[in-house]
Parts: structure tokens; sequence; C-alpha cells
């Protein structure tokens, strides 16, 4: 197989290597963390290499390491909290009955509006002028429309506040069906929820958790290119400073902000599922339990600790979570494979 990389695909310091988001300065407010995806395996490729930990904090400090695949775990809440089943009127009986797809568009975001006019199309191109935002053109794409109750759910936001509006009304239009639909201070009710979207990597029916690979998500790939070969890749050069340190994360969390001209407000966080149902998050976690290699493995002080033998298949990301500053190295190969 040809060699795309070799050498360090990746460093992370807990507590210490910085990353933003869009509701924040980048230059300016600096975010960290314990616990970090830091390193994914790109499409069509094959990555092998050991994963060394260094301890110069000055005490023992204990490390979990695992291989995750996705940015964010979501668990729905029980089903007793979920909306009923509309065949039954009651209570849906497993999380079976919910459908995600594999590697589809996945979405919190909604608009709640009135005064539309046509239909939405799945997928399509949604503009709207906000200037509050530079530049003032904002865009969505449509995941789902929910026409009895005037709700657009939308996908890969142009930006994260796209729905902080000024006061006045906006109207949202689709650039391929023309529908439109409004939200505003004329419109009481109204209102933009800025949640989260991705792809979705796998939804385990039986415990109604959802592995979405966030689109606001960035380490050495862009999370929102992932499956074109071309484009997701952040680095193609062996340039270990630029794969390493620009990177751009705003997990899902439990509770949403939704804009409105009565007053902002934090609901519980709900995704769409391809059928319509809205359902509630409870929890997010970067990590589930069958995914550790490692986990709370004691590293003294003035040591290195090594994790050999790692292979990473397509998508596949290195974690890492610590809660003091060990300096973490992914050094190995990629690897040109088969998909």
């Amino acid at each position: 197989m040809a060699t795309k990389q070799n050498g360090v695909l990746g460093t992370f310091t807990p507590t210490v290597t910085g990353y933003t988001n869009l509701t924040v300065a980048a230059n300016s407010t600096k975010l960290t963390t314990t616990g970090f995806p830091f390193y994914t395996c790109p499409g069509a490729t094959l990555a092998s290499g050991k994963l060394v930990i260094a301890n110069n904090t000055g005490g023992s400090l204990n490390v979990d390491v695992g291989i995750v695949e996705a940015t964010d775990i979501i668990q729905f809440d029980a089903l007793s909290a979920q909306p009923n089943d509309p065949n039954t009127s009651s209570s849906y009986l497993n999380y079976g009955s919910f459908s995600f797809g594999s590697n589809q568009a996945q979405s919190s975001i909604v608009i709640e509006g009135a005064s539309d006019s046509g239909t939405f199309q799945a997928n399509e191109v949604v503009n709207w002028t906000n200037s509050n935002r530079n530049p003032t053109a904002c865009t969505g794409k449509v995941r789902y429309w929910d026409s009895t109750n005037k709700k657009l759910w939308l996908y890969d936001l142009s930006h994260p506040l796209a729905f902080d509006l000024p006061s006045g009304d906006t109207t949202f239009t689709g650039a391929t069906s023309g529908a439109t639909i409004a939200a505003g201070t004329s419109h009481a009710g109204t209102g933009g929820t800025a949640g989260w979207s991705g792809k979705s990597r796998f939804y385990d029916g039986l415990n109604g958790t959802l592995y979405l690979q966030n689109y606001e998500f960035k380490n050495n790939l862009d999370y929102t290119q992932i499956g074109d070969f071309t484009n997701e890749h952040r680095e193609t050069s062996n340039n270990n400073l630029n794969r390493s340190l620009a990177r751009l994360w705003r997990p899902v969390a439990t509770t949403a902000t939704r804009y409105a001209a009565s007053g902002n407000t934090t609901p519980t966080t709900e995704f769409i599922d391809n059928n319509g149902v809205e359902l509630l998050v409870s929890g997010v976690t970067k990590i589930a339990a069958e995914q550790y290699l490692v986990k709370q493995k004691a590293v003294a002080d003035v040591s290195v600790y090594e994790v050999p033998g790692i292979v990473l298949g397509e998508y596949q990301t290195l974690f890492v979570s610590c809660s003091g500053a060990v300096s973490c190295t992914f050094i190995g190969f990629e690897e040109a494979a088969e998909t």
C-alpha cells in the first residue's frame, strides 16, 4: 500500500491544547478540554502506530485511551419521556421504533415559523439575511419539513449564531423550491433553535444512542467534509502542527439556545428522526464503555507510557482523556486502503 503520511500523526495535551468554535472569538477565547478525539483516520486510509504519553507534571496522573467512531455519543431520554406512538397513543415500546440511517445528515436545528408557502425539499439550501452576522447571507440545508406544525429542520448551518437575528421579521427561502417561512416580531410563538447537526455514524436502536459525526468539529480532518476524500483532509503534507493545532469543536449539549423575539430560552435538545419524531436528549458523552483501550491507567511523574499496536480504519479516532497536562503523541503511518 502507498504511504500517505508518516511520523507524528497528531498531538494533544489535556487542559492545555486549545480549540475554538464559531460562537467565541478564536484569537481571544481559547477553550480547553480534558478529553478530545484528537486524531481521525481519513477516508480510504489505514493508520497504524503507537501512542506515547509522557508525564512531566509533577505528580502521578490517570489516563484514559480509547478508539471512538463519533465525536458525540447522544443518549435519548427514556421512552416514557418521548412523544407517544401515534398508532397506539401510548409510549413507544422500544428505541428501535426510531429511524436514523447510517451516514445520513442528522439535526437538532429547527425553525418554528409562520406564514409559510410552498413545500421545502429535503437537502435543498435555505437562504436568509441576518444583519447581525458578517457576511449577512446565512444558509442551511433542509433535514425535514413538518408542514403540519410549521417546523423546518435544518442541518449544516453557515454559522451557529445564524438564528441570532435582529428585531423584526425574517423570511427563510428554499433555493430550489422557492418555499418560504417567516419568523420574528410579527409572528407570535416563532423562533429558531440553534442546535447541532452532522452525519450519523450509527444508531443503536437497542439502547437509544445516536453516534454523531458533528459538523462543528475539526481535528486533522474537517468533519463537514466527511466522505469527500478530496476535501475532508485538513493537512496532506507532513505538517504535524497544522494537523494538531487548528481545532474547532462545539460539542452537543443536552440543552440548546432558542432565539425568539419574545426572549431567548434554553429548551432540552431534540433530534428529528427520519419519520419526523422529535426525540429528547438526556445525555451526551465522548466515549462509550466498550471503546476504552486503557481506563484510569496511572502514569507516574517523569515517566512515559506507551500504547503500541494501534490500528485505525477509516474514520476511527484516537481519544485521550486526563485531568492533567500529560503530553500525548501518536506516531505511525497512514496508508492508502480500499473502502
